[in-house]
Order: C-alpha cells, then structure tokens, then sequence
C-alpha cells in the first residue's frame, strides 16, 4: 500500500512539474503585467532559451501563424516591420510561463534603456550565445563591462581604421578583377564573394593571416570552414559547454556528422586563436603599435595593464577575438551584400553615388585620412540599408536588479511612463522603429538622400547619433565598439567596387525587379544575424565602367 502511495505521489509531483506548475507561472506572470496597462499578448513557451533558439527555425512554418510567435520570433518580427507595433502600441508584453518581456519600438524607451546601461544589462539567456569562446566586451556587463570596454577600446583607435581600408581596398581589387573576368555576364555569388572578402579583411587585420582558405599547419579546416562553421548554427554554446565531457566520453562517436564537424570547427578556431595570440605575446615588448595587428593590440593593451587582478584572462582574450572577428565577418559582409543588390534595384540611385565616387577616387592613391571623410554619399547607402535590412535583430535587455520594480518612460498621451516587474525582460525593436512612418517618410522606400541635407556650398551627411530612431549600432554608452571599422570597411569597398564597375539586374524589367525584392525580402535572422536566405537568386550583371 506505501509503495502505490509513494508512486501516486511521484506521478502527481510529475504531472505538477510538467504541467501544472507552468501554468501556474503563466498565470502569475500575467497578473503581474497587467498592471503595467499595456496590451498583452500570452505564450505558451518561454522565449530566448537555448531551446527556443534549436526549435524556433524548425517549427517556424506552422508557428508563424499564431500571433504570440510572431511576437517574440527575430525573424517574423523582421518582416512584420511595424505591424504589430501599429496593432498593439508603440510598447506591449509577451507574458510566458518563464518571464514577461515589453516589447518596444518607442525611441524614447529605446534610448532610455540603452543609455542606462548599469540599470539595464544583456540577459543571460542570450549572453550565452555571443559567448561561445568566453565572457566578451559584448556579453559582459556592470565593472566586468568597464574593464573589458577600457581594454578592447584601443583596437578600435583610429590607427586600426587606417589598417583596415588598406586592406579592404587590396581585397576589393581581387573582387572587382574575378566580376570583370567572369565567363557568363552575371553572378550569383555576390554573397559569398563578400563575405569571402570580409573574412580576408578581418583575418589579415586580426590574425595576419594571408591564406585563410586553406587549412595552416597543424590544423585540419581552414580558418574560413573553421569560423563560418561556428557561427552558422545557434547550437555551438551548447556544445561548448559539455565539450570536455564529449572528448572524454566514447558517446561522442555516436553524435551526428554536423555535430562532430560544429566540435571540430570550434577546437579548430580554438587553436587558430590561441596560436595568434602566442605569436603576439612573443613579439618584443617594444614593437611599436604599427606593426600589431588587433590581437596584438589587445594582448599589448592588456598587458600594459597596471593591475594584474583587471586584466583579461586567456578565455576573456579568445572570448573578445572571437566576438571581434564574429562581428567584424558578418555585419560588414551582410551589409556590403544588401547594399549593392539595393543599388542594382535602384540604378538612378546608384549613378548619384558612383557620381560622388568618380570625384572623390580620382587620383590612384586613395589615402584614407583625406578619402574616407568625402564619401558621404556612399556612407548614406551605408545607412538607409541598415535602416532597411539591419543584421542586428532586436536588443535585449534586463533589469540588473530584478527583484526590484522599474520605471520606464514612454511616448503616449496618456501616460509618461510605464512601472514594472523588475524580472520583466525588455525587447528593443529596432527593426520597427526603422520602418515606422512616424519617424521615416516613405520607410519602405530605398532613399539613401534622407540621410544628405544640400547647401549652396556643399551637401552634409546626417550622422545617426542625430537621428533620434535610429539603432543600427545601438546608442549610449554600449553602441557598438566596431561601428567605425564597418564604416571605413564598407566604404572602402562599395567605393572601390562602383568606380570600377556597374551593378545591374540580369532582368531588369518590372517582373525582375520585384522578383528581386522578393528574394531580399525573403530573408531570415538565423541563428543570430538577418541575411537573404536565398544567396544564390542573387544574380546581378556586373559591367566594367
């Protein structure tokens, strides 16, 4: 009689575990938002877990259907553009059984949070998916923040700029040389063509390393299978973190091709690291800052470092290599992408633009300290793509005391500000607050020239910090530490690239060109970046000017 007492009290307990006590969350995670006066939309599954990543892109088919997903799914969320914003207010909350998020598109919320960036900090959850190698600039918060930022910071100095338009204007020759010698009149690798170039660029900037298509000494994937890999699944944290376990254990011989190919791929780039920065370390003491590539500059600053107990740890340097090679590989390349398939959709656009070009690179040497600051137009194109097909999805943010109410404020006539939970996470929309008409005349039109303003004497280039809508790099104090070098790389490269040759459609007729659209409209945020999903219907004619 004990023992069927003692099993009835186990399968209730599970059945309370599994099913009950969710509920039970659910409900009081509702109570709790209500009480913001928000509208409110209710998930069945608590969002931004590792699990949700691994199933969120295989069940989004069926999924997307159901509001609540659309909701909190980076990539629905992209093409619903400001829709739901429209629907349900500048601000609503998604309530799950696991936490309440506000989700937000309002630029004075948006602001708020991002410039108090003590009371607001990058939630575990998605941390653990930029933190792969270890705790970086980007995942850290609070001091730990402070004491990266001040230690990665001269990486980015204006000297690192330099290096990198040199390079990029290098690789940008070999780019427009293989398009001038293509043996058809159009490619449809232009994806891949850049992202191939942004690679060589950050490994020669990062790793100097020269040869990142074929696999150094000692290593059995090459640099480029080594990263891409990595960062083409949002499994890899998972996998890091039982990785020891895994070498150790026979079990690992059982794991599936991709998986055993994803560990190999993260212990190559483990070691492609770690050798780099064993090289640098044995640079002398002296070297002077001209000869360091960023790694170098990073280890050189670290231990330059007066208090041992600051300095960064061997995981915190490959946790901010990684991010800074991450960041430096796809931004630029997906941005570079949308870009010239944009002017190609738009070639009265992109005459005004190789207009600019065409004087500003008319000597051979086009020195960075005097080309760079004349490319406005070129830089406006930067802009009004990453307004329109910015690879960053939404930012998330949580309370850094969560035991303790917040206040928010907000743009609405009835109210100024919102009070909440202080476990309630925070999802800022960029992405619809870059398509609203409230802050973008015609926001789904491509029109780089909303970004120039014209005098008598000369046109001047709004810089987004003006721009009280616009998050493609963030805002306050954490705004991306890499946003000049995307600029100066992008730029060199669309520069080089529209003095030498002429991006058209293959068909560049009524049906082609929405054809196109369609296919840069098609795209996904998966794992963690917006890119076209399919790269090869990309095709454009490129003509020697």
């Amino acid at each position: 009689m004990a023992i069927v007492l003692r099993s009835n009290a186990v399968v209730i307990l599970v059945i309370f575990c599994c099913v009950l006590h969710p509920i039970y969350s659910l409900l009081r995670n509702y109570v709790l938002a209500r009480r913001a006066g928000l509208c409110i939309i209710v998930s069945p599954v608590t969002p931004y877990t590792f699990q949700w990543q691994l199933l969120a892109s295989r069940l989004r088919p069926t999924l997307e259907y159901f509001q609540w997903f659309r909701a909190i799914d980076w990539t629905c969320a992209w093409h619903d553009e400001n829709k739901l914003h429209q629907e349900l207010g500048l601000s609503f909350i998604v309530v799950s059984p696991g936490l309440n998020v506000l989700c937000t598109s309002d630029p004075k919320t948006i602001e708020h949070v991002l410039k108090k960036w003590r009371d607001f900090v990058k939630p575990d959850n998605v941390n653990e998916l930029l933190g792969t190698f270890g705790q970086n600039v980007d995942t850290s918060n609070g001091d730990d923040w402070t004491r990266h930022r001040k230690l990665t910071a001269p990486c980015f100095a204006e000297r690192a700029s330099s290096t990198v338009w040199t390079h990029a204007l290098q690789q940008s020759k070999s780019l427009i040389a293989q398009w001038l010698s293509l043996s058809s009149d159009f490619t449809n690798t232009m994806i891949n063509d850049t992202s191939t170039l942004a690679l060589n660029v950050i490994s020669a900037v990062a790793f100097e390393n020269h040869q990142v298509n074929k696999p150094t000494d000692g290593h059995t994937l090459s640099l480029r299978e080594a990263l891409v890999t990595v960062m083409s699944t949002s499994i890899s944290p998972a996998l890091e973190g039982i990785m020891s376990w895994l070498n150790i254990s026979g079990f690992r011989l059982l794991f599936p091709a991709k998986v055993k190919q994803l560990l190999l791929a993260m212990s190559e780039f483990r070691q492609y690291m770690d050798e780099t920065v064993s090289r640098e370390r044995a640079k002398p003491t002296q070297c002077e800052d001209g000869r360091l590539n960023l790694i170098g500059t990073l280890i050189k600053a670290n231990k330059a470092d007066g208090d041992e107990k600051s300095r960064l740890s061997d995981i915190e340097l490959r946790g901010n290599i990684f991010i800074f090679t991450a960041g430096g590989l796809e931004s630029t390349s997906i941005t570079l992408s949308y870009a010239l398939a944009l002017l190609a959709l738009h070639p009265q656009i992109q005459d005004w633009v190789a207009e600019e070009v065409g004087q500003v690179f008319s000597s051979e040497s086009a020195d960075y300290a005097k080309t760079f600051p004349k490319l406005k137009r070129v830089m406006a194109v930067m802009y009004e793509t990453l307004r329109l097909f910015g690879p960053s999805p939404p930012l998330p943010r949580s309370s850094s005391t969560p035991n303790t109410p917040y206040i928010l404020p907000i743009s609405t006539s009835s109210s100024s500000s919102i009070n909440l939970p202080g476990s309630t996470q925070i999802m800022l929309n960029s992405w619809a607050c870059h398509a609203s008409a409230s802050h973008f005349t015609s926001p789904k039109s491509f029109n780089p020239k909303r970004w120039i303003t014209h005098t008598q004497e000369e046109e001047t280039l709004h810089y987004p910090s003006l721009s009280s809508a616009f998050f493609a790099w963030g805002s306050g104090p954490r705004i991306c530490p890499g946003m000049k070098f995307s600029q100066v790389e992008f730029c060199a490269v669309l520069g080089s690239v529209l003095k030498s040759i002429r991006v058209d459609l293959v068909r560049d007729t009524v049906q082609g060109r929405e054809r196109m659209w369609g296919v840069l409209r098609d795209s996904v945020a998966e794992p963690l970046l917006l890119h076209v999903r399919r790269g090869e219907e990309v095709r454009l004619r490129t003509v020697p000017r």
